[in-house]
């Protein structure tokens, strides 16, 4: 059992920058801000004012996890925005797995200039974790091995939990189900972003989310050497780039 208390990486995390435009930045699921924060770093050099938050049960341990509502992590994402709004002209998301998956609602929710959403969850590769909401009052937690990476990879910033609460799979299938439902609203530019050697979610989501989102701006980039944690990954310094041009001035 790891406990993620003492680990600065799992911290919420601030850069000062343009007040003309802000960039909240979220994590995802059974992760935390260490995986968003090299992308913050290059944001903020930019000139972008940044924010990356800890989600709710997310950077403690996963019995606190286990207690937590998938409207908790949304209501988390709803209140970085806001104090974002409440310092800069316009604020833009970008969030990576399930941060993506609440990007996408949070668009749905407040009025988002502009969206990145890298990985996001809408069909994972799983496909027991469909049953988690009849599984978990039998099996509480899931183990699974650590995924080993081929070439470059910034594995000190991807500190997260070594076991799943199974009743926080039934959270993020209702979440997935809930952002699924009402993509028509978001019409906010987006940027999806599919890595190609996706371990975690099935790379259909992103068809999804071109196909379903009301956005007319929408643009699709494929990394075709990243892992699902793209933002550590081999491509990353692209990525942050595509990300930073996409979002346009701070």
């Amino acid at each position: 059992m790891n406990d993620l208390f003492q680990n600065p990486l799992c911290r919420p995390f601030d850069f000062p920058g343009s007040s003309q435009h802000g960039v909240l930045l979220v994590h995802g699921f059974t992760a935390t801000p260490g995986t968003m924060l090299p992308l913050g770093k290059a944001l903020a050099q930019c000139g972008f004012r940044v924010k990356g938050i800890l989600l709710p049960g997310h950077g403690t341990n996963a019995e606190d996890m286990e207690l937590r509502r998938w409207p908790e992590w949304l209501a988390a994402v709803q209140a970085g925005f806001d104090q974002l709004v409440s310092e800069c002209e316009r604020v833009s998301v970008a969030g990576l797995s399930m941060g993506g998956t609440l990007a996408l609602l949070l668009a749905q929710t407040r009025p988002v200039y502009r969206a990145a959403v890298l990985c996001a969850a809408l069909r994972v590769r799983n496909r027991a974790s469909r049953a988690a909401r009849i599984l978990w009052p039998v099996m509480r937690y899931h183990t699974q091995a650590p995924f080993s990476y081929d070439g470059e990879f910034l594995a000190q910033y991807n500190a997260c939990y070594d076991r799943t609460p199974v009743r926080s799979v039934a959270e993020l299938n209702a979440l997935m189900r809930h952002t699924l439902h009402g993509l028509k609203g978001v019409r906010c530019p987006l940027l999806v972003v599919r890595a190609g050697q996706d371990e975690t979610v099935l790379p259909v989501s992103a068809e999804i989310i071109m196909n379903r989102a009301a956005s007319t701006h929408k643009r699709l980039l494929t990394l075709l050497n990243s892992p699902h944690v793209c933002t550590l990954g081999p491509e990353r310094e692209r990525l942050f780039a595509e990300i930073a041009h996409f979002f346009g001035s701070p």
